[in-house]
C-alpha cells in the first residue's frame, strides 16, 4: 500500500486525493489530506443566501481547457454546467468616465481585423497606425531555453505598441494574476504567444488563422464555464469523495523531511504540532511560500520557491434593487486600467454575466480591489471598502442608491505571480526533488493559475504515485 499525505486542500490538493482515490485499485493507496485552514476549498469560496449566489474567489475556468468540466462531469456535475447568457457576451473597459466595448476581434489585446480597431477611441491615431505594423516587426530572436524570458510588458510592447500594454493587456491580466505586467513572465502567463512568434513572426497572422468558429446562429461560444450552484458545488463534491475520515483541518504542517531510503515507516516524515506522520510520497498542494518554509531539508529549493511572490486581492460583493439601476446591463462587466488612478481593478456584473445568481429583482455587482502596488487597501475595514467600491460605480454606472446586500472577501497572499524566469526555476526545483523520489509539486502558480491548470497537475502527480 502506497502511503500518501497531501497538503493543503484547496482544488489541486482535494483534485489530487480524489484523483487517487478514483483510480486506484481498492487498497492500494492509503490518502490522508491535511488544510491548514478551518475549511477546504481554498480561494473557491461560495455562499448561498436569501437566493443569491456569492462567489467571493474564482466564479468560473475557461472553457477552452477541459480539465474543469471532465472533473465536474466525473462528480455528477454535468447537469449544472452552464456558460455565460449568450446575449452578453462582451466585456468593456472604463476610459475616462465612460465604458467602451472591447474592439471585436482582439484576443487578450491582439487584434485579428483592422476596422474594430479603426472604430474604436480607446486607442490613439497613432497606437492603432502602431498596431498594424505588427505583421513586418522581426521575431525576437530567442535561444528555445526557459530561462530565455521576457515580461508581459515587454513583449506586447515590442509587438503591438505601448497602448495596447496600458489600456488593455495589463488590464485584462491584471484581473487573472492581480499583478504587474512589467513582471510577469511571458512564458509562464502566455506561452502560445511566444510560440505564435517564434513560428509564424506575426501573432495578427497566427491568431487570425487559428481563430474558433462561431456557435449556432453565429453568436459566440461562451469562453467561461460554471455551476448553477456556484463553484462551491465543486468542492463539495470533491470533499464528499476524498471523505471527512481522511481529511484533517486545522492542520499545519511544520516540516517534510526525507527519511532514510530503507525506513520501514516510508520515505518522509511530516511533522505537524506535537504528531509526525509519515508517507511514500507527498504532495505539496500549497503556495510556493508555504512549501519552501515547509522543506528547508532540500538544500536549493527555497530560493527558487520563494523568487514566486504573492499579491493580496479583495472582491465587495453588492446587490442593488434592478429599479436602482439605469445602466444597460448588456456585458459582462468592465475593467479599469490602472494609468487611471482608480483604486478598483474591475466590475463584474454578475447577474449578466451568469444565470440564477440573485432573485428576479436584484442586481448582483463584485468590485475587484487590491492586486500588486495596490494591497494596502485592503487593511481597510469592510465598510472603507464598500465605500471604495460604491464610489466606482457611482462614477461609472451612476448608482446611488444604497445596496440590499454587502459582503466582502479577502484573499491575502492568495494570488501566484509567476515572474519572469519562472518556468527555468521551476524546471530547477523538480531537478531539486528528483534526487529524493516522492515530493510533487502541485498547485497554482507552479505550472498555470486556473481551475483547469490545476486540475491538469493533480492528475499528473495522481499519474505518477500510481505508476508502478
Amino acid at each position: 500500500m502506497k502511503r500518501v499525505v497531501v497538503v493543503g486542500g484547496g482544488i489541486s490538493g482535494l483534485s489530487t486525493a480524489h484523483a487517487l482515490l478514483t483510480r486506484a485499485p481498492a487498497g492500494e493507496v492509503l490518502v490522508t489530506l491535511l488544510e491548514q485552514g478551518a475549511r477546504v476549498g481554498g480561494n473557491i469560496v461560495s455562499v448561498r443566501e436569501g437566493g443569491f449566489v456569492l462567489d467571493g474567489g474564482p466564479d468560473s475556468w475557461v472553457a477552452s481547457k477541459p480539465q474543469g468540466a471532465t472533473l465536474a462531469k466525473s462528480l455528477g456535475l454535468e447537469g449544472d454546467l452552464i456558460g455565460t447568457i449568450p446575449e452578453n457576451r462582451r466585456a468593456l473597459i472604463a476610459w475616462g468616465d465612460s465604458l467602451h466595448s472591447l474592439p471585436e476581434g482582439f484576443v487578450l489585446g491582439v487584434p485579428t481585423s483592422i476596422l474594430p480597431i479603426f472604430r474604436t477611441p480607446l486607442f490613439s491615431v497613432q497606437a492603432k497606425l502602431r498596431m498594424m505594423l505588427e505583421p513586418f516587426i522581426p521575431r525576437r530572436k530567442v535561444s528555445g531555453d526557459e530561462d530565455d524570458d521576457e515580461s508581459i510588458d515587454s513583449f506586447i510592447r515590442r509587438r503591438l505598441g505601448s497602448e495596447v500594454v496600458e489600456r488593455l493587456v495589463a488590464p485584462l491580466l491584471g484581473g487573472i494574476y492581480g499583478g504587474d505586467a512589467g513582471r510577469l513572465s511571458m512564458r509562464a502567463t502566455l506561452p502560445q504567444f511566444v510560440e505564435m512568434e517564434a513560428k509564424h513572426g506575426s501573432l495578427i497572422h497566427a491568431l487570425k488563422a487559428g481563430l474558433r468558429p462561431k456557435g449556432p446562429g453565429g453568436s459566440k461560444p461562451s469562453m467561461f464555464t460554471s455551476l448553477r450552484g456556484g463553484l462551491g458545488a465543486l468542492i463539495d463534491k470533491l470533499a464528499e469523495s476524498v471523505g471527512a475520515e481522511r481529511t484533517r483541518t486545522g492542520a499545519k504542517v511544520r516540516r517534510v523531511a526525507p527519511l532514510a531510503k530503507d525506513d520501514a515507516r516510508g520515505r518522509f516524515a511530516i511533522e505537524l504540532e506535537g504528531e509526525t506522520l509519515h508517507a511514500d510520497h507527498v504532495v505539496m498542494a500549497v503556495p510556493a511560500h508555504a512549501a519552501a518554509a515547509a522543506m528547508q531539508d532540500f538544500v536549493g529549493l527555497d530560493p527558487l520557491l520563494s523568487a514566486m511572490p504573492y499579491v493580496s486581492t479583495g472582491v465587495v460583493m453588492m446587490a442593488f434593487k434592478r429599479s436602482d439601476v439605469s445602466y444597460p446591463l448588456d456585458a459582462t462587466g468592465y475593467i479599469i486600467p490602472r494609468v487611471l488612478g482608480r483604486p478598483a481593478l474591475a466590475a463584474t456584473w454578475v447577474t449578466s454575466k451568469w444565470a440564477g445568481r440573485a432573485p428576479e429583482d436584484q442586481v448582483l455587482i463584485r468590485v475587484f480591489l487590491g492586486g500588486a502596488g495596490h494591497e494596502e487597501v485592503l487593511t481597510r475595514d469592510d465598510a472603507e471598502l464598500e465605500g471604495i467600491a460604491r464610489t466606482e460605480l457611482t462614477r461609472t454606472m451612476g448608482i446611488v442608491a444604497p445596496p440590499s446586500l454587502v459582503r466582502v472577501f479577502r484573499f491575502l497572499r492568495a494570488s501566484p505571480q509567476p515572474l519572469v524566469g519562472h518556468p527555468g526555476r521551476m524546471r530547477r526545483a523538480r531537478e531539486i526533488l528528483k534526487a529524493t523520489p516522492g515530493i510533487h509539486l502541485v498547485a497554482s502558480g507552479y505550472d498555470g493559475v486556473g481551475i483547469p491548470d490545476c486540475i491538469r497537475q493533480a492528475d499528473d502527480a495522481a499519474t505518477s504515485i500510481l505508476t508502478p
